[in-house]
């Protein structure tokens, strides 16, 4: 093994490759030092690599330190074996905790995770279609610069978001386990560009085409139009109407149960009339409120529906519920309980459930009026109420 001096950074400039082959060298003026005992320099046809021969349990191990002019010379390199030697002691390298890349991070969080089945395949979904390249990468390569350059690529805010709190998520697990610095607590999302429109697609001061577009659509499937009327009448997310189960549903009290709500609370919640109804007349041949074809599988997340003029997503379906309650003058209060929100105050802590069967059916009346369906004499009679 050739000895050179690897104590100056221009002196290892001058070691050159030899065509064909790999070449070790070492430096015996730093032999007295005990962290630099083991470390060559491997030189190839077009790299130089720091590697360190060291014997852990029993056995010789070759461990990658990095690459020149990364690591400018020995002494570099040997403060970068400490702290690879002071992983492998505290069981917190690579090798000993499995986690090498940013993916096998994000896989070590799942398997420990409560979250549903849908949230995680969410998840790997997210990284296999614009994520990959990084989530391959070792964890002690990745720069602020990786993580930015893969969020910002992208346009909308919410996407943003998401894919920023997937890598989040990914490397505080990876700072856990591996006891490495987490870059990703730098990480920020730009929304002063892209704001989200958080309003509905036709004009909510016109009749609202809502039922048009459910009654529509059910006329070749029931069970789409059904998840979505129970959406618009109840303000429930889809996520939440998409995986009731019938045993979630009390038709003789009128009540539906949401075992894990968006804020992880559990939800029970009043039905109006129509909603109880829509439901009656639903055939339950599977556990599940909204089967697919199979009936042991819930129908995924619906897109939207559409006229070719006017569109209704689901979560417009909230929007409208929300306006609805407004429109109906009910208390904040009450809507809160309605949309399953946590309520501030002192009160909401006492509050045992205001919001009553009375309140589902003032809603539901109020988003019939706006649609445009309801007789005539009885919007005269609703509206002399108010």
């Amino acid at each position: 093994m050739p000895n050179h001096n690897l104590t100056n950074r221009p002196e290892v400039a001058k070691i050159k490759p030899t065509p064909g082959k790999t070449t070790m060298y070492s430096d015996f003026t730093i032999k007295a030092d005990p962290d630099a005992r083991g470390i060559r320099l491997a030189v190839g046809a077009t790299t130089k690599t720091w590697i360190l021969s060291k014997r852990i349990d029993g056995k010789v191990r070759s461990i990658t330190l990095g690459h020149w002019p990364d690591l400018p010379t020995v002494f570099a390199a040997r403060d970068k074996a400490k702290e690879k030697m002071a992983e492998m002691t505290t069981r917190t390298d690579a090798a000993s905790t499995g986690i090498h890349t940013l993916g096998d991070a994000l896989e070590s969080h799942i398997k420990r995770s409560n979250a549903s089945e849908r949230t995680k395949s969410e998840y790997r979904a997210q990284v296999r279609n614009n994520m990959a390249d990084l989530f391959r990468m070792k964890i002690e390569d990745i720069t602020l610069d990786h993580l930015e350059e893969v969020v910002m690529r992208h346009k909308g805010t919410a996407t943003r978001k998401h894919l920023a709190q997937i890598i989040r998520t990914s490397f505080k697990r990876a700072a856990a386990v591996r006891r490495c610095f987490n870059v990703a607590n730098d990480l920020k999302v730009d929304t002063k560009t892209y704001q989200p429109d958080n309003s509905v697609k036709f004009d909510p001061d016109e009749k609202w085409p809502a039922l048009d577009l459910i009654e529509a659509k059910r006329t070749y499937n029931q069970i789409i139009a059904a998840a979505f009327e129970l959406m618009l009448f109840t303000g429930l997310r889809a996520g939440n109407v998409i995986t009731l189960r019938w045993e979630d549903i009390d038709l003789e009290a009128g009540k539906l149960r949401v075992a894990r709500l968006k804020n992880g609370r559990l939800g029970v919640f009043p039905l109006a009339d129509r909603a109880i109804a829509l439901l009656k007349a639903l055939p339950q041949h599977s556990e599940w409120v909204f089967p697919q074809h199979d009936p042991a599988k819930h129908i995924y997340h619906p897109e939207r529906l559409s006229n070719g003029k006017d569109i209704l997503r689901p979560h417009d379906c909230r929007r409208l519920f929300t306006t609805a309650a407004r429109r109906a003058d009910l208390p904040a209060y009450i809507i809160d309980q309605l949309r399953g929100d946590v309520e501030k105050g002192v009160q909401g802590i006492y509050d045992q459930g205001s919001a009553s069967h009375r309140h589902a059916n003032a809603i539901a009346n109020q988003i019939e009026m706006d649609c445009g369906a309801v007789p005539c004499s009885n919007v005269v009679q609703l509206g002399s109420r108010r």
